[in-house]
């Protein structure tokens, strides 16, 4: 992860946000697969919350740095791309436990 470091700091914590944010969601996926308890439902549904959230405030401070700081475009487009690649695997998580939860 060699390229993080040339990264400026907010852009860093940006990536290191998504690569958390992924982590946890896999695992809470996972966990809700191997186990099949509906309280894990509850969690998973909590923690997308505030992870939406969390998100949007990373995303809200790339921008802010973007306009105020002189990053490069393809620097701040990128971070976003990550930032936002969570979406759709969430989506896709969602879609597999309503399969298997009907």
């Amino acid at each position: 992860m060699n390229y993080l470091k040339e990264l400026t700091p907010v852009n860093r914590f940006a990536h290191w946000t998504a690569l958390a944010s992924f982590c946890l969601g896999t695992l809470s996926f996972l966990s809700y697969l191997i186990f099949k308890q509906s309280d894990l439902i509850e969690i998973g549904l909590g923690y997308i919350v505030i992870a939406v959230v969390w998100n949007i405030i990373v995303l809200v401070m790339i921008m802010i740095a973007a306009l105020s700081q002189k990053t490069s475009f393809k620097e701040t487009a990128y971070t976003i791309g990550v930032l936002l690649a969570n979406i759709p695997i969430a989506f896709l998580y969602f879609i597999i436990i309503l399969e298997f939860a009907i």
